[in-house]
């Protein structure tokens, strides 16, 4: 384990001077109204069909197959956010492939205003075009022990930013220890390769066609206590990035900063579920109902500076 994680830290540290921040932003924003309702602190689980995204390492946690669908009025109807997420779990006994998943993620919207100079150099609205970011994911998992699972999620990258376009690669990876029956941790590394971005070039400067996303890396814990027919689940993830964000962030030093989720799940008959938590410092509240086989979870995500976020997620599970 300890050279698995200097593995992870150097690979972390490597790229450092050939990237750039924020370009991997659009593609963090969360998937699943369980998720969003802790606080996005669910690395460590608890997991559904939205698991390939947040830590493929959780698959083999879950049983059969699942499908999941997310709509998100993301910061009132500011950005369009959608998910499309499957999962199967049958990994046979002694097989080095516990699971895979499958995901397509969106993020987008309109509004941008393409603009000319008219014959005054003064600049004039032409037309406005629409802006998305695309994400095709695929992820398997297995288990090295009976505690310690590991998962690896190759993401296609699309976007289109109006009179640009970009394709990229990149590669997430994932570790879920069972420390005891009631703690799961968890350890996340997005873009561990370094993510690209290569643009099309036809609008952007000669040498300006491309961006690397910094890797990132996430921790996590998850604690379940079970009292009668309620168990309560406390959840915590962190986010440390090392792009020099600064300000950007809620606690940072040097190019060193780190972001925090909270989460907190109360579940009566693991049929009813009452949700809230804090994603980095903003606070979200949620429910969500398992009736048979499907599952209906919403989420609200409150913003001092943006309108409110709503999200509502919906599963199927066989």
């Amino acid at each position: 384990m300890r050279i698995l994680l200097t593995v992870i830290l150097i690979v972390l540290l490597a790229p450092l001077g050939h990237t750039a921040k924020y370009a991997g932003d659009p593609y963090t924003l969360g998937v699943g109204a369980r998720a969003l309702a802790m606080g996005g602190a669910v690395v460590a689980g608890p997991f559904d069909g939205s698991v390939g995204y947040w830590n493929p390492a959780g698959i083999g946690e879950l049983s059969g197959r699942r499908v999941m669908a997310m709509h998100a009025e993301t910061f009132g109807s500011l950005l369009n956010h959608d998910f499309v997420g499957y999962v199967d779990s049958r990994g046979r006994e002694g097989s080095l492939i516990s699971g895979w998943s499958a995901y397509v993620y969106y993020l987008g919207g309109g509004g941008i205003k393409i603009t000319r100079l008219d014959q005054f150099n003064r600049p004039y609205v032409e037309r406005e075009e629409s802006h998305g970011d695309y994400m095709l994911a695929g992820a398997v998992a297995g288990r090295v022990t009976d505690r310690l699972s590991w998962g690896l999620a190759a993401r296609l990258l699309y976007r289109d930013i109006g009179t640009e376009s970009g394709k990229g690669l990149s590669v997430d990876a994932g570790l879920l220890y069972r420390a005891h029956p009631k703690l799961n941790l968890g350890l996340v590394v997005t873009d561990i390769t370094t993510g690209v971005i290569r643009y099309s070039g036809e609008t952007f400067d000669s040498g300006s066609n491309y961006e690397s996303i910094y890797p990132a890396l996430r921790p996590g814990l998850a604690y379940a206590y079970p009292i009668g027919d309620f168990v309560t689940t406390a959840t915590f993830t962190g986010e440390i990035r090392f792009e020099g964000l600064e300000n950007a962030s809620q606690y940072w030093g040097g190019a060193l900063s780190l972001d925090t989720h909270y989460g907190l799940e109360v579940a009566w008959r693991d049929m009813l579920f009452g949700r809230t938590g804090f994603d980095i410092g903003r606070f979200t509240a949620g429910a969500g109902v398992i009736l048979s086989r499907v599952t209906v979870d919403f989420a609200y995500l409150h913003h001092d500076d943006l309108d409110e976020t709503y999200r509502v997620s919906a599963g199927y599970g066989w």
